[in-house]
């Protein structure tokens, strides 16, 4: 049996109770995708073993209760947090703090989808000190149209369940390689117009 046959199975066994404390850790702990989770309890859902409106309201709790955590660790300066902003994103970020906290509803929604990356809403909104009420309003947003999606995703392609799970590495490279292009393009064009206001 292939690990996401083996993920799938283990998912099978879970009550919806286990189901909330997979969806609240499969972010951080769980060695798969959450992306995958996600799959593999929509095709549980299309089998007929769990319900699929009962389940959507049950994942979105579990992600949002997680990110939530990490929103507000992040927000009260948590040591070890610190620590990790310090080493990997200060430099990187502290020179586009203002487009940042400019844009940080962006940055909270679409981060969400990005595979692997999603920390990085939660996170920073948290290091930006927004308030929760607005953290909830773009995170609820994002995770209502995600959810559903990966769920409905599972249920509805169950047959070729495993395809798709091994094609969400191929299209982690194709999102990395695609915001690597978009970051190329935007600096090419704030080179162009520091240069043609030079001259």
């Amino acid at each position: 049996m292939s690990a996401t046959g083996d993920l799938i199975k283990q998912l099978g066994n879970l009550s919806y109770f286990g189901i909330l404390g997979v969806s609240i850790i499969a972010n951080v702990i769980v060695p798969f995708p959450e992306e995958i989770v996600l799959l593999g309890l929509g095709y549980l859902a299309g089998t007929g073993r769990v319900h699929l409106l009962i389940l959507m309201p049950i994942v979105i709790s579990g992600l949002l209760l997680s990110d939530v955590v990490m929103f507000t660790l992040s927000k009260k300066g948590n040591r070890l947090v610190k620590k990790f902003y310090e080493k990997i994103f200060s430099k990187k970020l502290e020179p586009r703090r203002e487009w940042l906290e400019t844009h940080i509803d962006k940055v909270i929604f679409f981060s969400r989808f990005l595979v692997q990356l999603r920390f990085l809403g939660p996170f920073l909104a948290g290091q930006m000190h927004i308030t929760l009420k607005r953290f909830l309003k773009y995170e609820i947003a994002a995770l209502l149209i995600y959810v559903p999606l990966y769920l409905w995703v599972g249920f509805y392609f169950r047959n070729r369940i495993e395809f798709i799970a091994s094609g969400i590495g191929a299209v982690k490279n194709i999102i990395l390689i695609a915001v690597g292009i978009g970051i190329l393009i935007s600096l090419s064009k704030l080179i162009r117009r520091k240069a043609l206001n030079i001259k």
